[in-house]
């Protein structure tokens, strides 16, 4: 019997995605290098070049794939190594619409991609000299295929659940064992939202830190993104908090409550300020043990 019962507090999410590299494994140039520089081992250099040299056009959609799953990554917790992410069910619907909108922008990105795709073909030709070779580009008609976005969601599975015909007693192990592997991953999932709070707070350590190097005194830059990240990351672990971890929430109440103490501003212009706070910060990692 698993440890926790989440299947009704949350559920996994996938995000698929892919695009075209334009990269391409030029032989002819990397057996150039390789005999150029006296190499005498086959292989010896790979010369990958990049069929859209100098153009943007394509990074910003490699750009968007990015920070949607950068998105992903921040609003879930880790399941399992395919790619799928725990999603508290209270983050739902607005991490659905948030979704929804990359989605379009995507489609619409792409779409600007392909019409202009032709024009680029043909301004790479002067652009890559002797580089370019025209059977390297795929097909207009085809490049709308070589990108995708797609975000899936299925149920939490339950070991409870488990059908099929292996006999009464295999069942059981079976069972056993997914119970496990289901504890285990979700005791890796409030380790990793642990982790996050263990990190902000040791970046503000390292950020109030006041010291003294050759005679002169030395501060820590403070960015508003300290105290506002901070707060973001509070507010976003009362839904991460599957489990209903006490100690963490606690962690969580009182970090919150020495963030709104003070303002990016106290901190810059104040070396009270900095030295209190982090002295908070300190008892808070000691009392919690992160």
């Amino acid at each position: 019997m698993s440890r926790y019962n989440i299947d009704t507090c949350a559920l996994l999410v996938e995000l698929t995605t892919s695009s075209w590299t334009a990269r391409k494994l030029d032989r002819n140039v990397s057996e150039e290098v390789v005999s150029n520089k006296g190499a005498q081992a086959k292989g010896a250099a790979r010369v990958n070049k990049h069929l859209l040299a100098g153009r943007n056009e394509l990074d910003v959609v490699v750009a968007h794939v990015n920070s949607a799953r950068e998105y992903v990554y921040t609003h879930t917790l880790p399941w399992s190594d395919s790619g799928l992410r725990l999603l508290p069910s209270a983050q739902f619907t607005a991490f659905n619409d948030e979704m929804s909108k990359r989605e379009e922008q995507f489609s619409t990105l792409v779409n600007d991609f392909i019409t202009i795709y032709p024009t680029l073909i043909t301004a790479q030709a002067m652009a890559l000299g002797r580089m370019f070779n025209r059977n390297e580009y795929p097909d207009p008609k085809n490049i709308a295929g070589k990108f995708a976005f797609r975000v899936n969601y299925m149920p939490v599975p339950q070991a409870g659940d488990f059908r099929v015909d292996v006999g009464n007693e295999a069942q059981k192990d079976l069972q056993a064992k997914l119970s496990k592997l289901a504890d285990e991953r979700i005791d890796a999932a409030m380790k990793d939202a642990r982790d996050r709070l263990k990190a902000h707070l040791d970046r503000m350590m390292e950020r109030l830190k006041i010291e003294k190097i050759n005679g002169k005194v030395v501060r820590g830059r403070i960015h508003d993104s300290l105290i506002e990240g901070g707060l973001e990351l509070c507010d976003l672990l009362k839904v991460l908090n599957i489990t209903n971890d006490l100690q963490l929430e606690a962690a969580r109440v009182e970090v919150e409550r020495v963030l709104k103490s003070v303002t990016p501003d106290d901190l810059r212009e104040h070396n009270d300020a900095r030295t209190e706070v982090r002295t908070q910060v300190a008892d808070i990692l000691d009392r919690f043990k992160f």
